[in-house]
């Protein structure tokens, strides 16, 4: 299933500035580390996946020179009338440059299908040419879009939109991962902020709103107008997300927010 890696950057995708928990008051994102229960919720009659079993833990933290993320998938899929079970495992750790100019990516994956693939690389971004280096058994150079942006500098650039009140936005998105599936045309649907009540799970980091987005991703190779998959997900303004989905076309997989907690920022 092509893109089904990229599950692994739903929250990588969304980090824009981050600021310590002290400073939460005056607007922006808090480092922090989240755990996500993941479940089955929709599939139509067509589908080979019947069931869905797992959990996702991401922590991001602003460091002195970047955006760290590290983000572990354990999922198990119930496959065919059988219900066979696939297993899915990944350990994917980035880092991206404060102007969003530099992006490195290590991304360590096991599944029942493919076996175990390890993916290395980095891209850099300036006036003059985008370009990325991944580190496999053989190194391979890939000129990027103009346009491309990396997660937290497109994160930044959607974030800035919404609260302007516009509603679409469209790029290239380099994400990292295996190279044919690093670089996505992405396009983006800002829904209107949602006043909600948080509960207790979310403790003193819940907010009292959210913004609902939607992000479509398209093979940009590919002559089919049907994106490989969308997110959907609810972001409160200091960059917790409540609960988030992800639509493979014939099965949706669910994520729901076990527990959350504030992450120390180091010393710089």
């Amino acid at each position: 299933m092509r893109g089904l890696r990229q599950i692994i950057f739903v929250l990588g995708i969304l980090t824009p500035f981050v600021i310590t928990s002290g400073d939460a008051k005056a607007g922006g994102f808090l480092s922090h580390f989240a755990v996500y229960d993941l479940d089955l919720k929709s599939a139509d009659s067509s589908s080979n996946v019947n069931t869905i079993d797992g959990r996702t833990s991401y922590r991001l933290e602003r460091t002195c020179d970047g955006w760290a993320a590290v983000e572990d998938y354990a999922i198990s899929f119930g496959i065919g009338e059988s219900g066979q079970i696939s297993n899915f495992i990944s350990h994917y750790e980035t880092w991206e440059s404060f102007a969003g100019t530099a992006f490195s990516f290590s991304v360590v994956e096991n599944s029942t299908i493919t076996g175990e693939n390890i993916y290395e690389g980095f891209a850099n971004i300036s006036d003059d040419m985008a370009e990325a280096v991944f580190l496999d058994d053989a190194e391979m150079n890939r000129e990027l879009p103009a346009d491309t942006v990396f997660p937290v500098k497109h994160m930044q650039e959607l974030l800035a939109l919404a609260n302007k009140g516009k509603k679409v936005h469209q790029t290239s998105l380099f994400l990292g991962g295996d190279e044919e599936d690093a670089v996505y045309f992405v396009s983006s649907v800002i829904g209107n902020k949602k006043s909600e009540a948080p509960g207790e799970l979310l403790g003193n980091l819940g907010q009292d709103s959210y913004w609902p987005l939607r992000i479509a991703y398209f093979n940009p190779e590919a002559a089919d107008a049907e994106p490989d998959y969308e997110i959907q997900f609810d972001m409160q303004e200091n960059g917790i997300i409540r609960s988030y989905s992800v639509d493979y076309g014939d099965f949706v997989m669910r994520a729901r927010l076990s527990s959350v907690e504030a992450v120390t920022e180091k010393t710089c």
